[in-house]
């Protein structure tokens, strides 16, 4: 009989040893996004979940879970300039997210940045992810600027499998200072649709699961702007509903899944020679069927007092607005929910003639399905459409090149780099319209589908 149980322990012990090990979470499978970035401060969003890797296969690619997280960050040259966050736990009714503001920042300083979480009780961590990112130089500080812009990424445009989406392989390659998504970020309605709270969070862990999409923000300060898609559905206002997932819900989600200060419109400052302002366009708009005219909104009395006035105040040598929608187009036929569409004419002719009367301003946009650069004829403003972030999300039909508008017109996706400069002391801007594929993505190589410079006047 002891042999026997001498036996049986043994085995025990072996299949023990050879079983894999489990351990115990709480992880980040989502990542983290570094937010809102200027001189002095930003703010570090992560999310505990369950599984250290999520599975994009499944629907809830990334359950969430119980925790605490700290941020402790430093600049890259001084490791002993070190500031640590205390420990903070994650907000179940939030996805179990949580943002922290880190303060003390230098100016045009490149800092490291440690996210680390553990579980509610014990002070063992689980889960480490490190990343990166640079400060904004001063107002007076001339210094060479670039950045990145894109819109419109879908489950369904997913193009690198379980990677995810092929721009964000590409993009790290541009060296950019900061990141500007103007929104449709998520798609609540297409594949797998989207019509409650819960179904709603499991499409943007989905998303942040993919592996390019979830490491790239762990190295780059990020702006995100909302659209129609990731708000409810598509072309929507206030007091709709998809399902049953409201329009107050569909606001708060977004808030809760991207880093975000106090309003959704903003404007930061780059050096002397860049100013940007990032515009809300859901929040506070008319409904797309209501007569055109005077009180026929979409940015909102506030919002627009608050724009006229910030720009005047600017003495940025350029001075970009970035809209989730255009602001020129031309559109394809039959949308009505822009201000380059007739609906809205009345105000987009107030701010058509705001911007033509400023020097060296040009306009960035997104939610089109196709890369263009337009000069409007009439006021001879410059407007930059980024594209679909691959070629996967061309689908819905374009307008064709329109002339006289179209100086580039491309079917194409990917993403768009600025970089701001001086060439002989004269500020310049470059504009470059990048490729976005599982091709280029394998190379790594950018592709250059078109490029422009504008100088100062």
């Amino acid at each position: 009989m002891k042999s026997i149980m001498k036996k049986l322990w043994f085995i025990s012990i072996v299949l023990f040893a050879l079983s894999p090990v489990i351990v115990a979470g709480p992880f980040q499978a989502t990542g983290i996004k570094i937010g809102e970035v200027d001189q002095n401060s930003a703010i570090i969003w992560t999310r505990l979940t369950e599984d250290k890797v999520g599975d994009v296969s499944f629907v809830n690619a990334a359950p969430g879970s119980e925790g605490m997280v700290r941020v402790t960050y430093w600049p890259e040259d001084n490791q002993e300039d070190i500031i640590r966050s205390s420990w903070r736990g994650v907000d179940k009714n939030k996805d179990f997210t949580r943002q922290i503001e880190i303060n003390r920042l230098k100016t045009n300083t490149h800092y490291s940045v440690r996210v680390e979480a553990r579980p509610m009780v014990g002070k063992k961590v689980t889960s480490t992810i490190k990343g990166s990112f640079v400060t904004a130089p001063k107002a007076d500080t001339v210094e060479t600027v670039q950045f990145i812009v894109v819109t419109c990424q879908a489950i369904i445009s997913a193009d690198c499998g379980d990677n995810g989406h092929s721009s964000y392989k590409l993009m790290p390659l541009f060296k950019p200072d900061f990141f500007v998504h103007t929104g449709d970020i998520v798609y609540y309605d297409k594949p797998p649709l989207c019509k409650d709270m819960i179904s709603a969070r499991f499409k943007w862990n989905r998303m942040y699961a993919y592996g390019y999409n979830r490491d790239f923000h762990s190295d780059v300060a990020s702006y995100f702007m909302k659209d129609d898609h990731d708000t409810l559905k598509n072309d929507c206002w206030a007091g709709q509903k998809y399902g049953d997932l409201t329009w107050d819900q569909g606001l708060a989600i977004f808030r809760e899944q991207v880093p975000m200060g106090e309003k959704t419109y903003r404007t930061y400052r780059w050096g002397k020679d860049l100013q940007i302002w990032l515009t809300e366009n859901r929040d506070f708009r008319s409904p797309n069927n209501m007569p055109d005219g005077p009180d026929k909104t979409i940015w909102g009395r506030e919002q627009m007092a608050w724009f006229k006035k910030t720009v005047a105040e600017s003495n940025a040598t350029f001075k970009i607005l970035i809209m989730p929608g255009p602001l020129i187009g031309p559109d394809k036929k039959g949308k009505a929910d822009n201000h380059a569409n007739a609906n809205f004419r009345y105000e987009g002719d107030v701010i058509r003639k705001f911007i033509a009367e400023q020097d060296n301003m040009f306009v960035i946009n997104g939610d089109r399905h196709w890369q263009y650069y337009s000069v409007d004829p009439r006021t001879g403003i410059h407007e930059f459409g980024c594209g679909p972030i691959n070629d996967m999300h061309m689908y819905g039909g374009n307008p064709g090149e329109v002339s006289p508008y179209h100086k580039y017109f491309g079917a194409k996706g990917g993403f768009l780099g600025v970089t701001i400069e001086r060439k002989n002391d004269q500020p310049q801007a470059t504009i470059q319209y990048f490729a976005g594929n599982p091709t280029t993505a394998k190379a790594g190589e950018l592709k250059v589908n078109y490029k422009t410079t504008l100088k100062a006047k």
